[in-house]
C-alpha cells in the first residue's frame, strides 16, 4: 500500500508539473518525458487558481478502492463539438491520467440557469443518487445574471456547502469568467466575494476562475493566439485543466508542506 501511495503522488506530481503548475522549469521535461502536452494556453499559477483546502474524502476514497466518484452540479459548461471533448469528460481523462490505475467517474448533473438557492436543494437528490465522494459546484454566473442579492447568495451557498461537507464530502467550488451579459460588474465582484468569503470560512476548495482565465488569455495571447479570444471549446479544455490542476496539486501540497496559519 505505501508504495502504491508513493507511485499514486509521484504520477500527480508529473501530472501538476506538466500542467505548469508553480511555473517550474522541470514542467516541460516531465512533460516531453510522459507524453502529456504541457497546457501553455491554459497554464495558471497556484495564486490565481485556488487556495490548498482538505481533500479527506478523496484521500480515503483512494485509499480503500481504486474509484473516485465526482458529482458535478451547479451551471452547464462545455458540451464539446468536433474534435473537442465536453468538460467532464476532458477532466476525468485528466485525472486518470493523473491518478494512475483509478477509475474516475463523473456524473454530470448541472442545470441551466439554476441559482445557488435552488442548488443548495437539489444537491441532496443528486447525492444521494450517486453517492459522491466529491462535489464540484459551478457557481455565481446565474445569481449574478438574475441579480440575486449578494448576500442572499452568500447564505445559500453557505447552507449547501455545510450540508455537503456534514454528509462526508469534500467541495470545490468553481467560480465564472468574465462574461458578456454581466453588465453590472459591481454584482459580479460582489458574487465572487461571496464566494470567496464561504470558501475561506468552510474551508473548501474555491477555483477563481475569472482570475485562471484571465491569466490564460494573457499568456495565449503572447505565445501562440494572436488577439483573438478564447474559442468556447477551448475555454471548456481549460477548465477541465485548471479543475485538475487545483485538485491534483492540492493533494500533492497538503502531502508535502503544512497549510498555511490564517493571520
Amino acid at each position: 500500500m505505501a508504495q502504491k501511495a508513493r507511485r499514486g503522488a509521484r504520477a500527480a506530481i508529473g501530472l501538476s508539473l506538466s500542467l505548469g503548475l508553480g511555473g517550474l522549469a522541470v514542467g516541460a521535461a516531465s512533460a516531453a518525458q510522459d507524453g502529456v502536452r504541457p497546457a501553455l494556453s491554459c497554464e495558471a499559477p497556484p495564486d490565481a487558481l485556488a487556495a490548498p483546502a482538505p481533500l479527506s474524502r478523496v484521500a480515503a476514497a483512494l485509499k480503500k478502492s481504486e474509484k473516485l466518484n465526482i458529482l458535478i452540479i451547479g451551471s452547464p459548461i462545455g458540451m464539446g463539438r468536433g474534435q473537442h471533448k465536453s468538460y467532464p469528460a476532458a477532466l476525468e481523462t485528466l485525472l486518470e491520467r493523473a491518478l494512475t490505475g483509478v477509475d474516475v467517474i463523473i456524473t454530470n448533473r448541472p442545470v441551466s440557469g439554476e441559482i445557488a438557492a435552488t442548488a443548495a436543494e437539489r444537491m441532496r437528490t443528486e447525492v444521494a443518487l450517486s453517492r459522491p465522494d466529491l462535489l464540484i459546484w459551478q457557481v455565481g454566473a446565474n445569481d449574478a445574471l438574475q441579480h440575486v442579492a449578494p448576500q442572499d447568495y452568500e447564505s445559500h451557498l453557505r447552507e449547501g456547502v455545510r450540508w455537503a461537507k456534514e454528509n462526508g464530502l469534500d467541495v470545490l467550488l468553481v467560480g465564472f469568467e468574465a462574461n458578456p451579459w454581466l453588465h453590472d460588474d459591481r454584482e459580479a465582484d460582489a458574487i465572487r466575494e461571496a464566494t470567496r468569503r464561504v470558501a475561506l470560512a468552510e474551508n473548501v476548495l474555491y477555483l477563481r476562475r475569472y482570475e485562471a482565465m484571465q491569466f490564460a488569455t494573457r499568456t495565449r495571447d503572447r505565445i501562440e493566439q494572436g488577439d483573438q479570444p478564447f474559442a468556447a471549446e477551448i475555454g471548456y479544455e481549460c477548465l477541465a485543466e485548471q479543475v485538475a490542476q487545483a485538485l491534483v496539486a492540492n493533494m500533492v501540497l497538503r502531502r508535502t508542506r503544512p497549510a498555511p496559519i490564517e493571520p
